[in-house]
């Protein structure tokens, strides 16, 4: 991992996941690259509002500097830019060749105008993984990462290889849940893709359990908060996720309302 893109709206809580983004990107030995969207009043186009405005943000970015000693540790860079949050983010993860975006949420709270549906429009657009912290939670004292897998042939597995660096370099051992089905029915196709969930996790500490809700998205929070699960990792398409979690119910479920940091899992190889 070379490049982290942390969005900020200078908010409390983006302030609050900067100081996650930057311990993440201390032990990954990563470039930090804080990124603002602004708009500017359609009535007010003049040249000297531009300025003023980029020079606000500005002074914004030098007291980040100020008030998070560990920024300075890091090579980071700041870049604001005129327009729409989600169309701009995607954009500029790719521009920059960003291995992965960290983003701020409400969490129980619920929504809010920028990181409420608009979160939701930038998983959608990515094609690199996204981190997810919600209020109050934190990244520093995790001991174990729950992965969410149903087995599907749809799934893309590839994005399992940057979870592996994620729990050898952070020491994490990994529990996958498995929800509303059991082992015996399966079919020979999803074992054989268990199978391969296992050999590309062998090399970590890792435990496969089954269990039930009649709610999948209640079921992961309740399963993770029983079990000491410090952030949900869930791959593309699992339970259906890719194309179902831009319903408002499913996003703010588990966007907006899981009290715990959400990893989504993609790779660029199932995008190019």
């Amino acid at each position: 991992m070379k490049t982290i893109l942390f969005p900020t709206d200078f908010s409390e809580r983006a302030n609050k996941a900067l100081d996650q983004a930057i311990f993440y990107a201390q032990v990954f030995k990563a470039k930090i690259i804080i990124y603002h969207t602004y708009h500017r009043d359609a009535s007010n186009q003049h040249s000297d509002s531009k300025l003023a405005v980029e020079t606000g943000i500005d002074h914004k970015f030098k007291k980040l500097l100020k008030d998070n000693e560990g920024l300075a540790t890091l090579e980071h860079e700041f870049h604001k830019e005129l327009g729409v949050t989600y169309e701009k983010i995607p954009k500029f993860a790719h521009d920059i060749n960003a291995d992965l975006i960290i983003m701020a949420t409400k969490g129980a709270s619920g929504f809010d105008e920028l990181w409420g549906t608009k979160t939701a429009a930038i998983v959608k657009r990515v094609a690199i993984p996204i981190l997810v912290i919600p209020d109050n939670t934190t990244l520093k004292h995790i001991k174990k990462v729950g992965l969410v897998s149903d087995y599907s042939k749809e799934v893309d597995y590839h994005s399992l290889d940057y979870l592996l660096d994620i729990l050898k370099v952070m020491n994490l051992d990994i529990d996958v849940i498995t929800l509303n089905r059991s082992e015996k029915p399966m079919n020979k196709e999803e074992m054989a893709y268990r199978l391969l969930v296992r050999k590309k996790l062998e090399s970590v500490p890792s435990t496969f359990h089954f269990t039930f809700n009649n709610n999948v998205d209640k079921g992961i929070i309740d399963y993770s908060k029983s079990n000491d699960i410090g952030m949900i990792a869930i791959l593309p398409r699992s339970y259906g996720f890719i194309e179902t979690i831009f319903h408002d119910s499913l996003t703010e479920k588990m966007l907006f309302r899981s009290p715990i940091p959400l990893l989504i899992l993609k790779s660029r190889k199932s995008y190019e």
